[in-house]
């Protein structure tokens, strides 16, 4: 075999090299005992060198020989060198030991076994040697049957590492790379783009159209063999000649190039198109994708038609932003879903974060009741003669897995735009009538508080809203006077004669009504005569302005006669300073609810304010919680008029 040349080390070369090396290692060898490994032997003395050659030849292994340390190091550093070396201790140059230690020190190198094969048979000679990095220790003269049977050894070892980083860096359903891997390739296409010039490389997000849905109807073993077959149509759609993790010269330039296909969730899957001329290539292998799924899929006799919306995003030649190349293939198989699925769309590089946001939001609320990341909170409403607690708002928040704790005003307008305001309505009344059903028999037996839920507007729907609404009460058991609805006035005011019928169907099943952001819209008196209402809700906006300007004061006045002369209860919102308490109570307001008395608060608190009403306690204003609000960090996604649902008051 000729010599291969020396190599100049550099950190950026060799990991690369190492990483296909071990890719190359797990692909080939993996699982299986019977291939022989490739041996480098080391060793100045000739005779010795070949009588162990021919041993080991004899048993099928594959032996490279050099005469020093210094050529053992370089052909093992060299891309597909040997895995396993047998060095002589004592060689000219550099000797065994310090093979070893050069070897040790290049942590990202693939683990080479190492075997020290001397006459020195002294403890502290075979210790010295271990603490050099060696595995094994042989001594002179060698047995040839021990010699094989230590060779075997660390084949099995060389076997069980490379299979512990195949699993670390692969998918355990699909064998394909998985998001780590992914991303470790990324950057070193990015680290190759700093270094040379015109390197441009492509992202593609493949995620596959309804797969749930399949998956539920099919069974989750089904569904599995379904994604695997995916899974190899993906890889193989992939180029002309591509294999997975693939590396090979190019023609114009000696540097690596390797495409990866990787699965990165349940039905989402991601490719790397590394040193394309174009974004067109990248958009000829989506063409190749949407092919290689068109044929049907066959599960149990029955033939499955699967499509994936596609995202690409690619570089223009010059640096890489990994983030944002992501961030514009994402937003892009977003935007494919959006347009009708089965198709794929081309993103910006850097990406318009605010559609990149929006379109993932919309992907993630979908989910987030299923996942249990909707969570509601409870502001209370107290009486201002004596601060006694009579019943609780449900507000809702998202527990964002990124975002964190989201505010409505971030998602509430985009669940109406999509009707996703319809299942997650339900879901919020449902929760909070099973909550007060719990609070009421644990804390409040005697005196039972109620709980208020925000009616969206496309929840205003005759049939939907009253059967909902009678479902989840006999369902829960909670009496319903201990419901109360919230609805807007200009809600009503759409189509009064409809919603005078809604309202007085949603009164016969036992509920409250109360008429919320009142003094805001167009009511007509007339119809909120007619209206069963009890409770009116002053605007806000109405109250923060009750203490300096005369015409909002004398606005609440009015609105407060109004309610008690129609025989309704009054309620202030987003009352935020005793200023603004003290004069509502002058002016023989009912209720009242804001940062004063609490902020919208979790469940676990809730049952600690009912344990203290329980034993007589009330809800003193507390002027530190309008301040605790003002510095609240709050995430919009966009300017949008946001429901009522979920915002505290």
């Amino acid at each position: 075999m000729a010599t291969q040349p020396a190599l100049e080390r550099t950190p950026e070369l060799t990991r690369l090299e190492c990483q296909g090396a071990v890719v190359k290692s797990s692909l080939g060898m993996l699982f299986n005992e019977t291939v022989p490994v490739k041996i480098l032997l080391a060793d100045d003395d000739a005779v010795s060198r070949s009588v162990l050659r021919r041993t080991l030849e004899r048993s099928g292994f594959d032996v490279v020989c050099v005469d020093n340390g210094q050529d053992a190091a370089e052909r093992i550093l060299a891309p597909d060198g040997p895995r396993m070396a047998i060095l002589d201790w004592m060689m000219p140059g550099k000797d065994g030991p310090s093979v070893c230690r050069q070897l040790r020190a290049c942590a990202s190198n693939p683990y080479v076994y190492l075997i020290l094969l001397t006459s020195r048979d002294a403890n502290e000679d075979v210790i010295m040697g271990l603490e050099a990095g060696a595995d094994d220790y042989l001594t002179k003269p060698w047995n040839p049957e021990e010699m094989k049977a230590r060779v075997r050894a660390g084949q099995r070892v060389l076997q069980l590492q490379d299979r512990l980083i195949h699993e670390a860096h692969h998918d355990g359903l699909t064998d394909l790379p998985n998001r780590a891997f992914f991303l470790e390739r990324l950057v070193d296409s990015a680290r190759k783009a700093q270094d040379g010039k015109d390197h441009r490389v492509a992202v593609l997000f493949v995620d596959i159209d309804r797969f749930k849905s399949i998956n539920d109807s099919l069974g989750h073993l089904s569904g599995d063999e379904l994604m695997k077959e995916v899974a190899q149509r993906l890889r193989h759609a992939v180029r002309t000649e591509t294999v997975i993790l693939r590396k090979e010269e190019r023609r114009h330039a000696n540097r690596g190039i390797s495409d990866v296909v990787a699965r990165i969730g349940g039905d989402e899957f991601v490719v790397l198109l590394d040193d394309i001329d174009s974004v067109q290539d990248a958009v000829r292998v989506a063409e190749r994708i949407q092919a290689a799924l068109e044929p049907a899929f066959l599960s149990d006799g029955q033939k499955i038609f699967i499509t994936a919306s596609i995202g690409i995003s690619g570089s223009d030649g010059g640096p890489i932003d990994t983030k944002k190349i992501l961030r514009g293939a994402d937003a892009a198989m977003y935007k494919a879903k959006t347009f009708g699925k089965a198709r794929y769309e081309i993103g910006d590089p850097v990406g318009d974060a605010a559609a990149a946001h929006l379109l993932k939001l919309e992907h993630d609320l979908r989910s987030a009741v299923e996942k249990n990341e909707l969570e509601v909170y409870y502001q209370p409403i107290v009486a201002l003669d004596d601060f006694r607690i009579t019943s609780f708002e449900a507000l809702l928040r998202w527990n964002h897995p990124v975002l964190g704790l989201l505010q409505p005003d971030s998602f509430i307008p985009l669940a109406e735009e999509t009707g996703l305001i319809l299942p997650i309505g339900r879901w919020v009344m449902r929760d909070a009538c099973r909550q007060m059903q719990g609070w009421n028999r644990r804390f409040a037996p005697a005196d039972p508080a109620a709980v208020c839920v925000n009616i969206a507007p496309r929840q205003f729907e005759p049939r939907n809203l009253v059967q909902c609404v009678r479902e989840i009460l006999e369902e829960i058991g909670l009496e319903p006077r201990f419901l109360e609805l919230e609805v807007t006035e200009n809600l009503t005011m759409q189509d009064a004669a409809q919603a005078g019928e809604i309202l007085q169907d949603l009164t016969g099943l036992g509920v409250s009504i109360s008429l919320d952001d009142f003094g805001t819209g167009y009511s007509s008196l007339n119809y909120l005569h007619r209206f069963p209402i009890r409770t009116l809700k002053i605007d806000r906006s109405f109250i923060a302005q009750i203490e300096h300007c005369k015409e909002s004061c004398e606005i609440v006045h009015t609105i407060i006669a109004l309610g008690h002369g129609l025989g309704m209860k009054v309620i202030a919102e987003g009352i935020e300073n005793t200023a603004q308490m003290e004069l509502l109570k002058i002016l023989r307001c009912d209720l009242g609810q804001g940062y004063l008395f609490s902020p919208p608060v979790p469940t676990e608190k809730v049952s600690e304010m009912l344990m203290a009403r329980l034993q007589g306690g009330t809800l003193e204003p507390q002027e530190g919680n309008y301040e605790r609000k003002k510095s609240a960090v709050r995430i919009k996604s966009w300017n949008m008029p946001s429901p009522s649902l979920g915002r505290a008051n």
